[in-house]
């Protein structure tokens, strides 16, 4: 979508109120387009779809997960920045995904559009359609390999494609879109391996991430339910496609 439709999106038409924000983001990166019908904003998918602007149902967190509308997805505020310990219960953005618009996005049978490309000298299967920022990543990594601050945390890589859902639920994960970077999982935390109490951890060092998130990934290590080693391809959620859907969040 070329930047002056999103100009005119967002504009006052006189049929209808103008296009949400979030909704306007979300069809910068996606293969949705606005719709108004009936007095509400849908998310129209290419087959005919069509995914809520906003349902107008109180949903419990649990309930956003396994069935969001389009407001689902901005429910909770991605920020950068310095990271500290995420201690908010569930405080887990990016984590609700709306299915149906990544299978129109990255197609119904994403495995045949993955390609296997090298990250940082390591071999990772990744969707096509994110090879461009993966190497942005690898560019602003490139010499994070000499350091030996960050060098550990880069010397392999623990999963990119992978057709599965996510642990304890039937919901397709993000690697199974081919949209996801796991790293080296013994240098991570994850909070399914925590014995006793939950209690946020993370040992991936703040350069790292800032280099995923310049480029449009988020990291599982800004969720109460912590996946470190977790980078997901989201820019609907972080960087400066999007600037004015959060205030919090600035461009980068």
């Amino acid at each position: 979508m070329s930047i002056a439709t999103f100009a005119l999106l967002l504009a006052v038409d006189a049929a209808h109120p103008a296009v949400p924000a979030q909704l306007a983001c979300l069809a910068r990166s996606y293969r949705v387009e606005p719709a108004f019908e009936r007095g509400e904003w849908f998310a129209a998918l290419p087959d005919g779809t069509r995914v809520p602007f906003d349902d107008h149902k109180t949903k419990s967190f649990e309930e956003r997960l396994a069935s969001p509308d389009v407001k689902d997805i901005f429910s909770i505020p991605y920020r950068v920045g310095v990271i500290g310990p995420v201690e908010t219960e569930n405080q887990d953005p990016g984590r609700v995904r709306v299915e149906a618009v990544f299978k129109a996005t990255y197609g119904p049978k994403p495995a045949a559009a993955q390609v296997r490309v090298r990250f940082l000298g390591m071999a990772v299967r990744v969707h096509r359609d994110i090879v461009p920022a993966l190497a942005r990543v690898a560019a602003r990594l490139k010499d994070a390999r000499a350091n030996p601050s960050l060098a550990p945390f880069l010397q392999r890589l623990s999963g990119g494609f992978a057709d599965r859902t996510i642990a304890g639920t039937d919901r397709k994960s993000a690697h199974a879109f081919g949209i996801a970077v796991d790293l080296d999982k013994s240098m991570s935390d994850y909070w399914r391996w925590q014995n006793g109490p939950h209690r946020w951890r993370n040992r991936i060092p703040q350069a790292i991430v800032d280099a995923f998130e310049a480029e449009g990934f988020i990291w599982g290590g800004r969720w109460w339910h912590y996946d470190t080693m977790h980078f997901e391809y989201r820019p609907e959620l972080v960087g400066p496609a999007c600037p004015s859907v959060f205030s919090d969040t600035p461009p980068r």
